[in-house]
């Protein structure tokens, strides 16, 4: 059963229970008060008979002090032929009846001073009787008086009711199903939704505007969505890198394996000369050294992804004045200037070395022989700045967004002649994440280019 059916039928019943529950007590409430008023008119009217009766028989005594029953005949005769004979009496002097112009008979247990409802011929009746003694003579006078009207309202006010019970039913069932409908709506927008969503749809929003939980549920329900469809372009975007990956690491063993199993045939068949075996070994043996650096670039980055660090307080004089030392022994053709401010920094030592020697190692590649590379330290925006700076071939505004990529080479023959494989600057870009920082790039063509890293700075008070 659908949610709107559930509401149009739920509210249906709770307004048509408690209107005939309010309608029906409302009626017997009225009824109650009509029959109490009416009996006690009749109770009234009876006394006044009963001692209008009383003084007709008082004055019309014998004088052996005997009731004149024919006198007490012509003044009741009288008295109910008054207003087309609307009274109904029964007079009994001593258990003998005198006079009698009731619709029905008269039972012995009603000749006694009580108050009764009687049904007779689908009408009904109420009968009061009541005595009087006069010379030791017990008069009994019983007054019977129709009470069907307040009935027969009664019944008119609960046929009345059922009727309107019936319209309620069917207006309220209309109005109701209108307005669930517009209760509704949204919620059949959010449904609708979803299914697109689910068909793999996820640029799909609602357009639900309201202040109430719905719109509420609405905001929510976007933002659910925004946040489902920027993952799920994450990670379409991680399984593109990944192939690409994949894709690439294939292609850069592909090239110096087949040229080590080439020359190693070579080898291996016996025709050739001194020179060609020098040659042979010579490229084995490169391009073997070539696939061991790369795999130790590989297993850096591969070491990065799990997201282990460990800092610790370094005073920047300190530290590269033994960096400088390190990297003239390992870059023996550069010259290393160093222009460091001194200053406290937080750092994972091992891996800052490792990401400023890629940054040296791309800037040697960049740059002509015998050329000069310079490192900058210096406190910027409460921040410690490390820039690398080269005088090499510079990089383009279009590649330097792709620089950090795996496997991104800018000149693909001149990066391989010198042992590149693109993976540096990914390595760097990581180690930057991991100090909750990224590197910046600034360059021209043909002039240059400076990549920085901010770090952060330790204070005197926190050391």
């Amino acid at each position: 059963m659908k949610f709107s059916l559930k509401i149009v039928i739920g509210t249906m019943l709770i307004v048509i229970v408690m209107f005939s529950i309010l309608g029906i007590i409302l009626i017997h409430k009225n009824f109650k008060n009509s029959y109490r008023l009416q009996m006690k008119q009749n109770i009234e009217e009876h006394y006044l008979e009963k001692y209008s009766i009383e003084n007709n028989i008082k004055e019309n005594v014998s004088s052996d002090g005997m009731i004149q029953k024919d006198m007490l005949q012509e003044y009741l005769y009288t008295l109910t032929s008054y207003l087309e004979n609307s009274r109904k009496l029964a007079i009994f002097i001593d258990q003998s009846i005198i006079w009698n112009n009731l619709p029905f008979g008269i039972e012995e247990d009603v000749i006694k001073n009580n108050v009764k409802i009687y049904d007779f011929d689908s009408k009904k009746y109420s009968i009061i009787s009541s005595s009087v003694i006069v010379n030791d003579q017990v008069v009994e006078i019983v007054s019977v008086y129709d009470i069907t009207p307040i009935f027969v309202v009664r019944n008119q006010n609960l046929i009345y009711f059922y009727l309107m019970d019936v319209i309620l039913i069917i207006f309220s069932g209309g109005l109701i199903t209108i307005f669930v409908h517009y209760l509704t709506k949204p919620i059949k927008k959010l449904n609708d939704t979803t299914k697109r969503i689910t068909a793999g749809d996820y640029s799909n929003r609602i357009d639900i505007r309201s202040n109430d939980e719905i719109g509420e549920l609405a905001s929510s329900f976007n933002a659910m969505s925004s946040a489902i469809e920027s993952k799920i372009l994450e990670m379409e975007k991680s399984v593109e890198e990944r192939e690409e990956f994949v894709s690439n690491f294939t292609h850069e063993l592909k090239t110096p394996m087949t040229s080590i199993m080439g020359y190693a045939k070579i080898l291996k068949q016996n025709r050739y000369t001194k020179e060609d075996k020098e040659k042979a070994l010579d490229y084995i043996y490169s391009e073997s050294k070539r696939l061991e650096v790369f795999s130790h670039k590989l297993l850096d980055l591969m070491e990065l992804s799990n997201g282990r660090i460990s800092f610790e307080i370094i005073n920047t004089k300190m530290y590269f004045a033994a960096f400088k030392d390190l990297v003239l022994k390992r870059f023996n053709e550069i010259q290393l200037d160093l222009d460091i401010e001194e200053s406290n920094i937080l750092i994972d030592e091992d891996l800052i070395t490792s990401c400023i020697i890629n940054l040296i190692e791309n800037a040697v590649k960049a740059s002509s022989i015998n050329s000069k590379i310079k490192i900058v330290g210096k406190k910027v925006n409460n921040k410690y700045r490390v820039s690398v700076i080269d005088e090499g071939c510079g990089i383009s505004s279009d590649e330097i967004k792709r620089v950090t990529e795996n496997f991104y080479m800018i000149d693909k023959s001149r990066s391989k002649s010198k042992g590149g494989y693109g993976i540096g600057l990914s390595l760097c870009s990581r180690i930057a994440d991991l100090h909750h920082t990224t590197l910046q790039f600034k360059s021209e063509v043909g002039r240059g280019t400076t990549v920085s890293i901010d770090l952060e700075v330790v204070r005197n008070s926190e050391k």
